[in-house]
């Protein structure tokens, strides 16, 4: 430092302080340093001055920070808080909460090419302020169900039992009513026209009179009865069926503990379910009798009931068959084992018209079943027309093809306006549909 620095008494605030730079100081490497700022008095007490305003700055951003604190925790009393000042009882975990819908996932089948899921589904959730942070965190921490991993077999919750319908396990007898077909009481009781053929004889497939019974297997097969001494298996090889099925059906409890060489006496009747009869079935022959060889001296006959006409010249038709109905008819029921001709829907009173060229040979009233009928002889043919509600042809009438015989109706074993319409070749029925285009 110089010798000629300015002397300052003690109670000057600038006395114990050594100016910022000297001019006369040499560094020691030796380089001149740049020249000294101005020492004027009130740069040189700056600092001291900006003291006072920096402590104040650091005050406000205290006090900015403890409103904003005292702020946040005001609002977040207000938003815990119910809104009415009446004290209210904590909810517990026995009472339920009915806002908050339940945690877990409600298990799907998934489709085989789908990935399964592994965790439930997230549901959204509808909070209550109401209901305190640390129940519904409790809440929060109970584990879901999850789906169960691919193949993996899973039982779903349900807190009901649904039975299984119980088929039915007793033999009946079931009565005829008016309009059943064979086909109807198969349905009606979810078993096979065969095995209504196969358990009850005497039954004509044509002929289903009301009154008449029928006995009804509850499930398909044959109900054997042995008339000499059989074991099981023989009845098992009849019947084309194991001969457990047999000692194990529920519906032979007294072959429980029986095995295939057990022999039963005479009498005893079993039930072979999924049993196979070559048992056929029946058709009603009304006594068709044909005598020559065609022409004028040939003649022909049909039995059954008060229509029949006795023996009529078979004048012979044109081979050529057309449909006995205008085009209004609709087709409800076909050829088949069980139903001997096909079945035309037509309203009440619809005119039926002769297929061919023929003669009357019955008009009337039937007793099996076809109620007001016509069957008109065509040389080596013959046609039926069943269930009219009026015939208007008579005995040993000739008529041509398109001559108008009857009306539409419901006579007979009918269950609607329809006309039955056979084709026989002597007394074999034929599918119409053969003969000509429904």
């Amino acid at each position: 430092m110089s010798g000629n620095t300015e002397q300052r008494s003690p109670d000057d605030p600038l006395a114990f302080e050594e100016p910022l730079f000297d001019p006369d100081d040499t560094p020691r490497h030796g380089v001149p340093l740049p020249p000294a700022p101005p020492t004027h008095p009130s740069l040189l007490r700056r600092p001291q001055a900006e003291k006072p305003m920096a402590r104040t700055k650091h005050r406000l951003n205290t006090l900015m920070l403890f409103a904003a604190l005292l702020i946040t925790l005001v609002a977040a009393l207000l938003y815990f808080l119910p809104g009415d000042s009446a004290p209210k009882p904590a909810p517990t975990l026995s009472a339920g909460l009915p806002t908050l819908p339940p945690l877990t996932a409600t298990p799907t089948q998934l489709p085989p090419t789908e990935q399964p899921l592994t965790a439930a589904t997230e549901q959204p959730i509808r909070y209550d302020a109401e209901v305190p942070i640390d129940l519904v965190a409790e809440l929060l921490m109970r584990p879901a169900e999850v789906l169960p991993p691919k193949g993996a077999l899973y039982r779903a919750q349900n807190p009901f039992t649904v039975a299984p319908a119980r088929g039915r396990s007793e033999i009946i007898q079931y009565r005829i009513q008016p309009g059943d077909t064979l086909e109807k009481i198969a349905a009606r009781f979810g078993i096979s026209q065969d095995t209504i053929i196969w358990n009850n004889d005497g039954v004509y497939v044509n002929r289903l009179l009301p009154g008449d019974t029928l006995t009804i297997l509850p499930e398909d097969g044959v109900l054997h009865r042995t008339r000499q001494e059989e074991t099981i298996q023989a009845i098992a090889d009849k019947y084309k069926v194991s001969p457990f099925s047999i000692v194990d059906s529920e519906f032979n409890p007294l072959l429980r503990n029986a095995s295939p060489s057990t022999l039963l006496p005479p009498g005893i009747t079993v039930m072979v379910v999924g049993g196979v009869s070559d048992k056929k079935p029946v058709y009603w022959n009304p006594g068709i009798t044909i005598q020559g060889s065609g022409g004028s001296s040939s003649t022909v006959s049909f039995g059954g009931g008060p229509g029949s006409c006795g023996a009529q010249p078979n004048t012979g038709g044109t081979g050529a068959l057309v449909v006995p109905l205008p085009p209004i008819y609709t087709v409800v029921r076909g050829f088949s084992d069980y139903h001997t001709g096909i079945d035309l829907a037509a309203p009440t009173g619809t005119t039926v018209f002769a297929a061919d060229g023929g003669t009357v040979i019955f008009a009337g009233w039937s007793n099996w079943g076809y109620g007001n009928t016509v069957v008109l002889a065509h040389g080596n043919l013959l046609t039926l027309y069943g269930h009219m509600s009026r015939v208007s042809v008579s005995c040993g009438q000739v008529v041509s093809r398109g001559t108008p015989i009857g009306t539409v109706g419901s006579t007979g074993n009918s269950s609607g306006p329809h006309l039955h319409f056979e084709v026989r070749v002597g007394e074999v029925p034929q599918n119409p549909t053969n003969y000509l285009g429904f």
